[in-house]
């Protein structure tokens, strides 16, 4: 059993993702409806060419949030964590060319609608710490089936 009290540092058990393809860092607060959490993109990582990190790697990030607060509110009622799907987004806005490299990030994800299917939108922001700019934001659409057997 996961111990729940933030900061969450190992945030593996939380999400379906692992490996390289982990990218929080630590979760630091969570609640019934919102979940923050912290990264730093570090410059060996995977997604960094040219020594950049393409904006769009911060929307993963973000989804990453969302999977890791359904699995923390999974983990609390007892039941498994669960594969989730980012099914697209709404107005979303990127401020940034490319993510920072060596910087702290935070996320900030907050449920806005979810349904009894698994289908949920969540407003969300990916900020960098250093200069507490926000770098990309918007409406992120998700779906967690609760029956994977249902995804066909």
């Amino acid at each position: 059993m996961i111990d729940l009290t933030c900061p969450i540092n190992d945030v593996a058990p939380l999400i379906p993702q692992s490996g390289e393809m982990a990218l929080l860092d630590c979760v630091t607060a969570f609640g019934a409806d919102f979940l923050t959490a912290e990264t730093v993109v570090k410059s060996d990582n995977i997604f960094v060419t040219q020594s950049k990190v393409a904006s769009f790697v911060g929307l993963e990030i973000l989804a990453q949030g969302i999977a890791a607060w359904a699995g923390c509110i999974a983990l609390q009622k007892g039941e498994q964590v669960r594969l989730g799907y980012l099914l697209g987004s709404r107005k979303l806005s990127i401020y940034c060319d490319a993510l920072p490299i060596n910087q702290p990030l935070q996320i900030q994800v907050k449920l806005s609608l979810q349904d009894s299917m698994g289908f949920g939108v969540f407003d969300c922001q990916l900020i960098d710490l250093s200069n507490h700019q926000v770098l990309m934001e918007g409406a992120l659409n998700v779906f967690s089936p609760y029956d994977e057997k249902e995804v066909v």
